[in-house]
């Protein structure tokens, strides 16, 4: 009876393990099911964020990098619980070294850096002697900076993680809220008239950015192509630590954050007038992985800032002339040898940041081969008020992150290319025939590249390496009164529309530039600049002269006047006054026929 029983319980068993077996097999069969769904539909998101051939009608915001289980963040985008985890500890690391090696020392120093009287200040070259005058810093201040900076080197990771970006995805970021939401929108604008269709991203400071726009964030951007990236929701709040963070301090965050790995960083009141795709597909963005635009003037880096990052300026030998490098002859060695007598530009000397300073409105970057140059530049950003910015300015206008980005890329011996075409400053004579800028037109990277190489680089070689130094100075002098001005004939690639912003209230504010009577402006800002504009004309793209200023104008009508788009920025702003304003402007700008 016994061995009866012990037979069927057997039976049983093995009946239970068969099907234990079938359900592991269906189970197993229905995961990978799973697993290879999400594996497509990622691989097409990818594809759908990298290309730039859809139409304008399917753009879709970017995506964050994507795991294995997923919510929805604050700013209603899908986003998983493991890839959200995984950048909060990373980021948590970075800020970590941050913390550990602070530069907000006054409380043990007093001040770090003073800057002296001017009547203290040499006049003449940017030299070394002549930067020393303008500030003073103790030597104890300079050792103890050292050791923390070299500590901040060593201890970054030589990359930003993976987990944090999509790889192979291209982008353009801005930084928004409040006003700069609104200026953000038609810069959008303008970006999509140039014919890309690379995604955007627009990051928000802080939550309640995103609370006071939700219908900006949600609705408008994603029907450009575009959407919201909440600062506290992708770094995580631990990493923060309830630290506060202003205005320029937030452009190496928007790099960090950012899921793109190709960036265009550009500010909100930044216009670009020529497609940016051409610049991610060259030569020049893949030999160098980093662009810079020059800025007004001469660089000022404090000497001492050299001994605080370990950089090795070779005092004895000068590397270029300006912005321009300079190249020893051969059978002449030694020719760029620097004696005590010669009052050199301390950045012309090898191994200084080279001229000009840095105008940051507009960046390219590639966050794959440049990770360390970006972790680096946010350490300088967060403590810039303390200490960088003043190292890097001497005091001197446009204070701020503009030079934070290319010293850090020399620190890290990452290679970057700055264009070498001066800035054109579009303006207005005023009633007293006074001349005010009101913009920044940068230069088109890639034509500024071959320039330089066809007039510099290829000229020094075809002269059989022989040309003097000298002759070479005198070369390069010419150059930049010439080919490299203002006025060249490279086209323009971006507007930076600072000063004042494209914002009909501070214009209606400014008794100097706005008619209360005619209600319009009393002048033509931008002088009736002109730019050519690439547009779409079946089955051909042709090239058209447009009015800059007008066009913007015709945006500013169609998101305020037309289509009555709500933004933060005029919620207290009568809508009638406004578009009186607004369609007066118009109607004077447009063209008489």
């Amino acid at each position: 009876m016994r061995s009866k029983i012990l037979q069927k319980i057997s039976r049983h068993r093995v009946k239970v393990l068969i099907i234990l077996f079938i359900l592991g097999f269906v189970s197993y069969s229905l995961l990978e099911s799973l697993r290879n769904y999400n594996w497509i539909a990622n691989e097409d998101e990818s594809f759908s964020i990298a290309s730039s051939k859809q139409s304008i009608n399917d753009l879709q915001p970017p995506t964050k990098p994507e795991a294995d289980l997923g919510t929805e963040n604050a700013d209603g985008q899908h986003t998983t619980k493991t890839s959200l985890s995984n950048a909060h500890k990373f980021w948590k690391q970075i800020f970590t070294i941050f913390d550990e090696n602070k530069m907000n020392l006054e409380d043990k120093f007093g001040k770090l850096i003073e800057y002296t009287d001017k009547s203290k200040h040499l006049d003449g070259p940017k030299t070394k002697e002549a930067l020393l005058s303008r500030a003073t810093m103790s030597d104890e201040v300079v050792s103890e900076l050292k050791k923390r900076h070299t500590r901040v080197v060593s201890q970054l990771p030589s990359d930003i993680a993976d987990t944090t970006y999509n790889k192979g995805t291209t982008g353009v970021v801005f930084i928004g809220g409040a006003k700069f939401s609104w200026l953000t929108y038609l810069a959008i604008i303008a970006l999509r008239e140039t014919g890309t269709k690379l995604p955007v991203e627009v990051i928000m400071p802080k939550k309640s950015d995103y609370t006071k726009e939700r219908d900006f964030c949600d609705n408008l951007l994603p029907e450009l192509g575009a959407r919201c990236v909440i600062v506290p929701d992708t770094i995580g709040e631990s990493a923060l630590n309830g630290r506060s963070l202003y205005a320029y301090q937030f452009k190496s965050i928007a790099l960090a954050i950012s899921s793109f790995q190709h960036i265009l960083l550009l500010d909100s009141d930044n216009i670009i007038v020529s497609n940016p795709d051409l610049v991610f597909d060259s030569p020049l963005y893949k030999k160098f992985g980093m662009i810079t635009w020059p800025d007004y003037w001469k660089r000022t880096i404090y000497p001492k800032y050299y001994d605080i990052a370990g950089l090795k300026v070779n005092e004895n030998k000068r590397a270029r002339y300006d912005r321009f490098p300079l190249f020893e002859p051969v059978n002449s060695k030694g020719a760029l040898a620097v004696g005590p007598q010669d009052a050199v530009p301390y950045h012309d000397l090898e191994g200084a940041v080279p001229d000009l300073s840095t105008e940051s409105g507009q960046l390219v970057i590639n966050k794959a081969t440049h990770g360390k140059t970006i972790l680096l530049s946010l350490y300088y950003n967060i403590y810039g008020p303390d200490i960088f910015y003043k190292l890097f300015s001497l005091g001197e206008q446009g204070e701020g992150d503009k030079d934070t980005f290319v010293t850090a890329a020399i620190v890290c011996n990452e290679p970057h290319y700055s264009v070498k075409s001066f800035i054109l400053s579009p303006g207005y004579f005023d009633n007293n025939n006074k001349f005010n800028g009101v913009a920044m037109a940068q230069k088109n990277p890639l034509n500024d590249y071959d320039l330089f190489n066809e007039l510099v680089v290829n000229t020094f070689a075809k002269s059989g390496q022989s040309t003097s130094v000298p002759d070479q100075i005198k070369h390069l002098d010419a150059l930049t009164k010439k080919e490299f001005d203002s006025y060249n004939n490279i086209p323009i690639f971006a507007i930076h529309c600072n000063h004042p912003k494209l914002d009909p209230v501070l214009y209606m504010q400014r008794d100097d530039i706005y008619d209360s009577v005619e209600k319009r402006l009393k002048y033509r800002l931008y002088n009736g600049m002109k730019y050519d504009k690439t547009v779409l004309s079946s089955p051909k793209e042709k090239s058209v002269e447009t009015d800059f200023e007008y066009e913007q104008w015709l945006h500013i009508q169609d998101a305020l006047c037309i289509k009555k788009l709500k933004f933060e920025h005029f919620k207290d702003v009568n809508p009638s006054e406004l578009c009186d304003f607004v369609n007066n402007q118009v109607k004077w700008l447009s063209p008489h026929v």
